[in-house]
């Protein structure tokens, strides 16, 4: 009687703890906490636990200098942030009507019941019970295509698939499903993995609330493209750890994961010195990552300027600018935006970013002139 009420007092225990912590939630370039500013400036301060109703300043604030560095209109600009902020945060306040990324629909999962004969599936690990199939966001955190999403692998065929349906390269996009069960006393992807717990993932066609080739889908990619460095080396770690992880996750050793130093972070409380919070500032070389990511995004925000919609000829990396007051480059302004403040300063982060947009808006630009020959010479 005695070890059936222990067990009862743990089980208890460790459901309050999921209550209070939640299943693993998998995103890069964690948000911050600031709330979203819609085109015209209104301010939506953020509510309710965190992190939702928040934003991140990579995904947001940077990708919006960065598109107008890239040559873009004021107005794309506005859409490509917006856009690939609604990634993670599936809805965003506006007035009349919010942003929503939309949901295209979903498949019926596989039946546990069916498809984990021999393995623990007393309890649906992955997706998390904050995904609803009616109303979630096709690239939800937390449904069935977020490791795909969020955690894409740099060179992998996951972000090339995204990039060729960003591009227009082919009208569908092929990604795949992740789903997880593991025993009553399992909440993490980790713990279902070293617990003989059913892992299923599934390739499908994603259906896709916007056009391929669109602005909104290539501000998709570009979401999906920072997270992908962003996550880097939390998946070469998990790819070595034994036994490995069938996607990416972050660990949260709270809830009893293995701590694994590049991937540890606990979205109900995220810290500077945890895996997204060395992201920021000057004591860590993760922020090499950050760095690196901008510059990688700018190199497609400046592709797609130069081939379709921009309107000026995109600015080198060595540019001058006079930023708050201060000579620096184009380049030099994103690693000051990465390594001045620590991942709990963002208001700083935002700050210096609307310098650098007003320095940008004010540079004299070369347009870009783009030759467009008639339609018999194009047949």
């Amino acid at each position: 009687m005695k070890n059936r009420r222990a067990a009862a007092v743990c089980l208890a225990i460790l459901l309050g703890l999921s209550l209070t912590v939640g299943t693993v939630s998998v995103w890069g370039f964690a948000e911050e906490e600031l709330g979203f500013r819609d085109r015209d400036g209104t301010y939506y301060p953020p509510s309710g636990d965190f992190p939702d109703n928040r934003i991140s300043t990579v995904h947001d604030d940077l990708t919006y200098a960065l598109a107008i560095a890239a040559g873009f209109t004021v107005t794309d600009s506005h859409t490509l942030r917006i856009w690939d902020q609604l990634v993670d945060a599936e809805a965003l306040p506006s007035t009349p009507v919010s942003y929503t990324y939309g949901n295209a629909g979903f498949y019926t999962p596989p039946n546990p019941l069916m498809s984990c004969v021999g393995k623990n599936h007393a309890r649906q690990i992955w997706p998390t019970g904050k995904f609803d199939s009616d109303t979630s966001a096709v690239t939800s955190r937390f449904g069935p295509y977020s490791p795909f999403f969020h955690f894409p692998h740099l060179d992998g065929p996951d972000l090339q698939a995204l990039h060729d349906w960003a591009w227009g390269s082919t009208d569908t996009l092929e990604g795949y499903e992740a789903y997880a069960w593991g025993r009553l006393t399992d909440f993490t992807l980790m713990q279902a993995v070293q617990n003989n717990g059913c892992i299923i993932t599934r390739t499908v066609t994603i259906s896709m609330p916007v056009p391929a080739g669109s602005l909104e889908a290539f501000a998709t990619y570009l979401h999906s493209l920072g997270d992908a460095y962003s996550h880097a080396d939390c998946l070469d770690a998990l790819a070595v750890h034994t036994p490995p992880a069938p996607w990416g996750t972050h660990t949260v050793p709270a809830l009893g994961d293995p701590s694994i130093y590049a991937c540890d972070y606990n979205p109900a409380n995220p810290q500077n010195d945890d895996a997204h919070g060395r992201e920021f500032g000057s004591v860590y070389t993760d922020t090499q990552r950050t760095i690196a990511a901008a510059r990688a995004i700018y190199v497609e925000l400046s592709a797609r300027s130069l081939s379709r919609e921009g309107v000026y000829v995109p600015l080198p990396l060595t540019t001058t600018l006079i930023v708050s007051g201060t000579e620096t480059t184009l380049d030099g302004a994103i690693v000051y935006f990465a390594t001045t403040w620590d991942y709990d300063e963002p208001a700083h982060r935002r700050e210096y970013l609307d310098s650098l947009v007003e320095a940008l808006l004010a540079q004299s630009r070369t347009l870009i002139e783009r030759v467009y020959l008639p339609l018999v010479l194009r047949q």
